[in-house]
């Protein structure tokens, strides 16, 4: 979640909303600090003045973050100043830009309410820190007990020390979304291991019970049983076929073929593939389409995989005898592909998640069916791939409508 803070820029008397580093950001390593000290002191001593400083911009304050250990330094590790002043690091943060302030004593714009000239830091060069992502960290400054004009020398090394600062808050960023990523791999991929298991597993006890005992089944009863028994290794099929995908598009980086397609050929190629969970659940299929033959520039696998899980969740969530509508709409020069279901819905809060991988996705359907919750993250992947946006509106008992705009 966003957060948020405002700053006041003394030279125009400006406030402005900035995004400040959110709590999904990594906590700074304790080896990354100690980097910072050690260029913080080497600045503060090739420069020759009292002070350098690492600023941390809060919602309601700024903070000394670190502070070189230098004779004078008044500063100390903690402090912090609420933003009701417009101090420099608020002017830096506001406009994003370099400040130099010579001597804030003879600056119209600096002498007055200014807490720095009160410990005698009446001259000052700062620079902004930013995440990858534009979040605001704070800033990187040097500060004088004289008047002080700064060389260029100096706002260069000052402007080096800003971009290594930056590069190690990309690398921890980086480190924690990759941790993430595993993490999740791992999760998934054991949850998925565990419903094929048992799945295959569930099969193969009742094949050997429908064996020992075939002479105890009517024809119908052994019908049901092998109906049952061949939707549990759809299911398993189904779930492979998406940790396959997901797994030789992660390994080799696949790139889509981008050819033209007929989506009126791939939605039923996929409707006769699901025809006998179709036909268990006694759902009817409304297809209204604008053309026949409706021609798409993507990859035909990447797509079909993406309208697969789609329409397999449609139908997984329906309700026995309900409505699944399909509808392939011209929009401009895009194609708008719905699959609008009346089955048991979701909240927002879920809908918003729904095509990042999570544990909690792994719902079952309406009959039992079992889901690994992969494969509305891979249909997201997928369509990502081809430049195809899908969008989702839910309500709980309602149902569920998919858009995909290729």
């Amino acid at each position: 979640m966003s957060k948020f803070s405002t700053v006041t820029v003394r030279e125009t008397n400006e406030s402005k909303r900035i995004r400040i580093t959110s709590d999904s950001k990594p906590k700074i390593l304790d080896t990354v600090i100690k980097k910072w000290q050690t260029l913080l002191d080497t600045l503060a001593k090739v420069v020759d003045v009292p002070s350098a400083l690492i600023m941390r911009l809060n919602e309601e304050t700024i903070e000394v973050f670190l502070r070189s250990n230098t004779e004078g330094n008044p500063y100390k590790v903690g402090e912090e100043v609420k933003l009701i002043y417009g101090l420099y690091s608020e002017a830096v943060i506001g406009v994003q830009n370099p400040l130099i302030v010579p001597d804030a004593t003879k600056s119209k714009v600096w002498n007055k309410n200014n807490p720095d000239i009160d410990v005698n830091m009446i001259s000052y060069m700062g620079v902004p820190i930013n995440w990858p992502d534009g979040e605001c960290f704070g800033t990187v400054c040097i500060l004088d007990s004289k008047e002080n004009y700064y060389s260029k020398q100096t706002e260069d090394l000052l402007t080096q020390i800003k971009q290594h600062i930056e590069v190690d808050l990309g690398f921890m960023q980086t480190n924690q979304e990759l941790k993430k990523l595993n993490d999740t791999k791992t999760k998934f991929l054991t949850l998925i291991s565990h419903d094929v298991r048992g799945n295959i597993g569930s099969a193969d006890q009742l094949l050997k019970l429908i064996i020992e005992n075939i002479d105890d089944y009517s024809k119908s009863k052994l019908k049901d049983t092998l109906l049952s028994l061949s939707q549990s290794l759809s299911e398993s099929y189904f779930t492979l076929e998406n940790m396959l995908s997901w797994s030789k598009a992660e390994i080799l980086q696949i790139e889509p073929e981008i050819l033209p397609i007929d989506l009126v050929e791939v939605i039923d190629e996929l409707l006769q593939f699901f025809n006998q969970t179709i036909e268990i659940k006694k759902l009817q299929i409304k297809k209204d389409y604008y053309s026949n033959e409706v021609i798409v520039s993507a990859d035909r696998k990447m797509i079909k995989v993406s309208i697969n899980n789609i329409l397999s969740n449609a139908i997984k969530y329906s309700q026995n005898g309900g409505l699944i509508i399909i509808r392939l709409i011209k929009r401009a020069s895009k194609t708008v592909v719905e699959i609008i279901d009346a089955g048991i819905g979701m909240d927002k809060n879920t809908a918003s998640k729904l095509f990042n991988y999570d544990e909690s996705h792994s719902k079952s359907g309406t009959q039992g069916e079992s889901s690994s919750g992969i494969g509305l993250m891979l249909t997201k992947e997928f369509l990502d791939k081809n430049n195809a946006v899908v969008t989702v509106d839910s309500e709980i008992g309602k149902g569920t409508k998919f858009s995909i705009t290729i």
